[in-house]
């Protein structure tokens, strides 16, 4: 699996991440799930394999086009 950004929102009731990477057979998306905060890292892995599918068009909207999409659409 290949993370390529991530956003967290912390609030009173703890951390939330919303991850865009590409898991391991290939499938690029958005994922969003709790976490806790501990190390980035697995947090961010935690997410991208364990989170719920976040819709692609809200993921481009918060971290804009995927580089290879920028590349063939321009």
């Amino acid at each position: 699996m290949k993370i390529h950004s991530v956003l967290w929102f912390t609030s009173g009731k703890g951390l939330v991440g919303i991850v865009h990477a590409t898991q391991d057979d290939g499938e690029q998306g958005y994922w969003i799930a709790p976490a806790d905060g501990f190390n980035e890292v697995i947090d961010a892995n935690l997410v991208a394999a364990h989170g719920a599918r976040f819709p692609d068009a809200a993921g481009i909207a918060i971290f804009g086009l995927p580089q290879t999409e920028e590349h063939h659409g321009n």
